[in-house]
């Protein structure tokens, strides 16, 4: 039996059959959805909601006070991480979200703070957003126009 044929959905993909290949070989070329396996398929969304919509409004509390490309950058990384983590178990996603801060941050009142804003983060998910059972698979923040322009690639989840 081979690998599961996952489904990464982007909102680029007007249609499956013309627009998705040129797509998914610009992304690929550019590292965007690097993470996705070699036999991943780029189609279109079929839920009304656009995942980048989704990420901006979910991370908004994280992007307000932000100034600059790296800053919205690490909020959105935060907020994916976040968003990711609440389909784990709680026992589970504490003990990943633990391992991941105690590899990145070695001061221990930073590891304080961070795991807060992960636990609101994660409130905010399961209050606002519970309804939308999609993981980020990768996600790309750009500047187009003097305009923050998010793209998303997502994946459904089967619970």
């Amino acid at each position: 039996m081979g690998k599961p044929k996952w489904r990464a959905y982007s909102e680029l993909a007007w249609t499956e059959q013309i627009i998705a290949p040129p797509v998914s070989k610009i992304l690929l070329s550019n590292g965007f959805g690097k993470n996705l396996y070699k036999g991943a398929i780029i189609t279109t969304n079929p839920q009304k909601e656009k995942m980048s919509e989704v990420l901006l409004e979910f991370a908004k509390p994280l992007t307000d006070g932000c100034e600059d490309g790296k800053a919205f950058y690490n909020a959105f990384q935060i907020s994916a991480i976040a968003w990711n983590s609440s389909f784990f178990p709680p026992k589970e996603r504490n003990k990943l979200i633990d391992e991941d801060i105690n590899k990145y941050i070695n001061d221990n009142s930073d590891r304080e703070i961070a795991k807060e804003i992960l636990s609101k983060m994660l409130e905010r998910k399961e209050k606002n957003f519970s309804n939308i059972k999609r993981m980020i698979v990768d996600f790309q923040f750009s500047y187009r126009d003097g305009q923050r322009h998010l793209t998303v690639i997502s994946s459904p989840i089967n619970e």
